[in-house]
């Protein structure tokens, strides 16, 4: 997030240069005066705004008694070189990267000194969005113009839900850093909330069900949220993950899915931070459902414990969905390998929206075959050790790839 960065060091030992110096609520010129402070008054610096169009700082100082907050530039303050000698030296904090198995929302990897935005990109990437968007917002009150928090926002806002604010963010970020990445989430956004009628909704414990009246009734809306709860319950205690909020899953028609996601043809769910269900127009069966729901729920959980590769979510997701190694895919593997073609497991990439359906069936075989492996060889270690111990996966990973070579 390199238009914000440095943030809350709150380094002492800076003092304004000019008396009745205007302490505004932004960077720029006409931005409303928030204070006048006088040569000397000692700040506290917060935020080093380097992305901005000249240096500048969000400084707190005492004003009459009390404790105010606003912008001031460079040139206004003292002391400086220590702020940046000790930002530069700081440990630069980076946000892990969205789930592999879901389209990546634009979280930028933050270099930052604020444990608070630390904190809020975490809880992004781990699915906690609403107390993500909390924290966001009270930077956004500092911040209110930096194109890249507003992304951020943007980012939390759609995972909790919240449509119509998340297109407001990006589009507020666009007009004033136009970026590819966030262009193509807004117009995703748009898209979604123009081809959406799934507005009727569901409260369980850990979900909430927005589904289509016209794709699902009321009792099978109930129904499915009670299977939701039961495979979650199961899925943890498996993975051990935990959900923190409430689960947002979106069921509705084939065609109102494929308009809404841009989903592949072959796709038959998805999650992106929230659960995408589309239901054919003969129905689900009870059985064909739940396991749906257990699969996306795997990436839920993969999702909400840190960064993990595809094949790892896909052979998880299908395995504890009830699935099992298909006769064609486990001779396909043993083919490549025998040819000295079969890819890595690394090598199969990190998402698979890209590639053909006969490459996705390859994949997702190869991945369920790696996984059960890893319960044969390693299940003394468990995989729940693994999750918890994500440094011993390149080790694994490695002795995998070795076993699926023999």
């Amino acid at each position: 997030m390199a238009a914000i960065l440095a943030l809350l060091f709150l380094a002492a030992g800076q003092t304004v240069k000019v008396d009745q110096y205007p302490l505004r609520s932004g960077c720029e010129a006409d931005d409303p005066i928030v204070a006048r402070l006088r040569a000397g008054d000692p700040v506290r610096v917060k935020f080093s705004l380097a992305g901005a169009s000249s240096p500048c700082y969000v400084v707190s100082a005492t004003v009459d008694g009390k404790t105010v907050e606003g912008n001031l530039p460079a040139d206004a303050l003292t002391g400086l070189d220590e702020f940046d000698r000790s930002r530069r030296d700081a440990a630069p904090v980076t946000a892990p990267s969205a789930a592999p198995a879901a389209p990546a929302l634009p979280i930028p990897a933050v270099k930052s000194t604020s444990p608070e935005l630390d904190r809020a990109v975490d809880l992004l990437n781990r699915n906690q969005p609403a107390e993500a968007l909390e924290i966001l917002q009270g930077y956004l009150r500092l911040l209110p113009k930096d194109p890249q928090l507003l992304a951020l926002a943007g980012a939390a806002a759609y995972k909790a839900d919240n449509l119509r604010l998340a297109l407001d963010y990006w589009k507020q970020s666009l007009d004033i850093k136009p970026d590819p990445r966030v262009e193509g989430f807004y117009r995703a956004a748009l898209r979604e909330s123009q081809n959406d009628k799934s507005a009727e909704k569901k409260f369980g414990t850990r979900f909430i069900l927005r589904y289509d009246g016209a794709a699902a009734s009321s009792e099978a809306a109930g129904s499915m949220v009670a299977m939701l709860e039961e495979e979650f319950s199961r899925i943890s205690a498996q993975l051990g993950c935990r959900a923190e909020e409430r689960i947002v899953t979106i069921v509705q028609t084939r065609s109102a899915y494929l308009k809404t996601t841009g989903a592949p043809e072959w796709s038959g769910a998805g999650y992106d931070g929230k659960i995408h269900v589309p239901l054919p127009d003969s129905g689900l069966s009870p059985a064909r459902a739940r396991q749906i729901f257990a699969h996306e729920l795997v990436h839920a959980c993969l999702s909400n414990m840190g960064s993990w590769p595809a094949w790892l979510h896909e052979g998880l997701a299908q395995r504890l969905s009830g699935e099992s190694v298909r006769p064609g895919a486990r001779d396909s593997v043993r083919a490549l390998a025998k040819e000295g073609k079969l890819p890595s497991l690394a090598g199969l990439g990190k998402t698979w929206g890209g590639k053909s359906a006969a490459e996705v069936q390859f994949a997702y075989g190869m991945s369920l075959y790696a996984v059960d492996l890893f319960f044969q060889r390693h299940a003394e270690f468990g995989i729940r050790n693994l999750l918890n111990n994500p440094g011993t996966l390149a080790r694994i990973t490695a002795d995998l790839d070795r076993a699926l070579r023999e």
